[in-house]
C-alpha cells in the first residue's frame, strides 16, 4: 500500500483498471469517504458531487475544477490542501470522461489513489483508512468487470447502496464505532430489489423487515421509505 503513495506507476495501474465510463463515479466514491471528517463541506465539493451524479453534467466539471483551484489558492491548511488537490484531480478526470475537446492531462487520475491515502493518513481513524483503501482498489479486486460497462456500473451502484445502508440507514446506530461490514450481508438483497424495479414501498418494507425481524430493533416505515428513496436515486 505504501507504493501507492510513492510510485506514480502504481497509481496509473489502479486508474487504468477502472473502466472509463465509471471513472468519475469511482473517484466520487473515494472523495465521499471523507465527508463526515470535514467540518463543513465546501460548496465547491457539493457542486462536484452533483456533477458526478449526472453524466450529462460532466462537461461542467471544467469550471468546477477552476472553482476548487481558487478555493485551494486561498487555503492555508496544508492537510486540507491534500484534500482539495484530490478534488481537483477528480474534477479533471470527470471532465475528461465527458469526451469534450481540450481535456486535462491524461495522468490526472494517476494521483487520485496517492492523494486519497495521504489525506486519510492525516485523520486518525482506522476504519476510514480501511474504507479508503477498499474503495481505491475496488476494480483491482474485480478485474473481470473491466470488460463490461454494465457490470462496472452495477458494481458502483452496489457500492452506493452499501454506503446508504451504512451511513444513512444504520438502524443500530454504530457507523462511527463498528467495523464497516456490519450491514454488508443485506446489500445484495436490496440491490436485487433495485435491479428488479421494486418501488419505494417494497424496498421500504424490506428495510423495515430487516430492522424488526432480523436485527431486532424497533422499526419505522416512514424512515425506511426515506432510505428507499435514496436507494432508488442510485
Amino acid at each position: 500500500m505504501e507504493k501507492i503513495k510513492t510510485d506514480i506507476n502504481v497509481g496509473q495501474q489502479i486508474f487504468d483498471n477502472v473502466p472509463s465510463a465509471v471513472r468519475p463515479d469511482w473517484a466520487g466514491l473515494i472523495l465521499k469517504r471523507f465527508d463526515r471528517h470535514i467540518d463543513k463541506l465546501p460548496i465547491e465539493i457539493v457542486g462536484l458531487y452533483e456533477i458526478i451524479e449526472d453524466s450529462k453534467k460532466w462537461k461542467e466539471s471544467h469550471e468546477q475544477f477552476t472553482a476548487i483551484r481558487k478555493l485551494n489558492l486561498k487555503n492555508t491548511n496544508s492537510e486540507f490542501e491534500i484534500y482539495l488537490c484530490l478534488a481537483e484531480c477528480i474534477a479533471k478526470i470527470t471532465y475528461n470522461a465527458s469526451g469534450l475537446p481540450a481535456p486535462f492531462d491524461s495522468d490526472s487520475g494517476f494521483y487520485i489513489p496517492r492523494l486519497a491515502l495521504k489525506f486519510a493518513d492525516t485523520i486518525a481513524d482506522e476504519y476510514l483508512n480501511q474504507e479508503v483503501k477498499a474503495t481505491i482498489l475496488i476494480f483491482n479486486r474485480n478485474k473481470g468487470i473491466k470488460k463490461s460497462v454494465k457490470s462496472a456500473k452495477d458494481l458502483i451502484s452496489f457500492k452506493k447502496i452499501d454506503d446508504i445502508l451504512w451511513y444513512d440507514w444504520d438502524p443500530i446506530g454504530i457507523n462511527d464505532v463498528a467495523p464497516r461490514d456490519e450491514y454488508s450481508g443485506y446489500v445484495a438483497g436490496i440491490f436485487k430489489l433495485r435491479k428488479e424495479g421494486a418501488d419505494r414501498i417494497k424496498i421500504g418494507k424490506r428495510l423495515l423487515d430487516l430492522e424488526t425481524n432480523t436485527i431486532g430493533m424497533p422499526g419505522n416505515l416512514e424512515e425506511c421509505l426515506i432510505i428507499a428513496d435514496k436507494i432508488l436515486a442510485v
